[in-house]
């Protein structure tokens, strides 16, 4: 089976963990300051579907994706498979770690299993890559910057630890 994963590089981030969760996990203000996810559609309930609009480059993609883990404020994790899961499966995952009074640091992965995982990440695993590293940074920012952050919309609460 083939496999492969992609990360970011780990962003230190000079703002508390529950701070930087809000950030991550305000869906509706994506677009303020996500270049790479810069719309998502949810209700964000374990096992809900997550719509996706994602930058690759020059390309503006929309994926359906499945949340997985909804861990306060430590993981946020979706996934996706393309055709029967045997094909190709991936499992995007968000971690944030405490460091200390008023840090963290956050990673995010993605893990391809499949026959189709050698194209996938030939075609776009630098562009993936990429844009999870623009995604870093610019929550470092927006996390750092001060702007409040209003809670998640829709009415949804996003509190102790959901695993699928």
């Amino acid at each position: 089976m083939f496999r492969h994963l992609i990360r970011s590089d780990a962003v230190e981030i000079e703002a508390p963990i529950e701070r930087v969760w809000e950030v991550l996990v305000d869906f509706g203000r994506y677009g303020e300051w996500n270049p790479f996810t810069t719309r998502v559609d949810t209700d964000s309930r374990v096992g809900s579907p997550v719509d996706l609009h994602v930058t690759l480059g020059p390309l503006r993609v929309k994926q359906r994706e499945r949340i997985e883990v909804v861990d306060p404020p430590h993981r946020l994790a979706w996934s996706t498979k393309t055709g029967h899961r045997l094909l190709l499966s991936a499992r995007r995952e968000q971690r944030l770690e405490a460091l200390g009074e008023g840090r963290c640091r956050y990673l995010t992965t993605d893990a391809f299993k499949g026959p189709l995982t050698p194209l996938v990440v030939l075609l776009f695993g630098r562009l993936i890559r990429g844009g999870f590293n623009d995604m870093a940074v610019a929550l470092k920012r927006r996390a750092e910057g001060g702007a409040r952050v209003s809670r998640p919309r829709r009415g949804v609460t996003l509190r102790g630890p959901v695993r699928r």
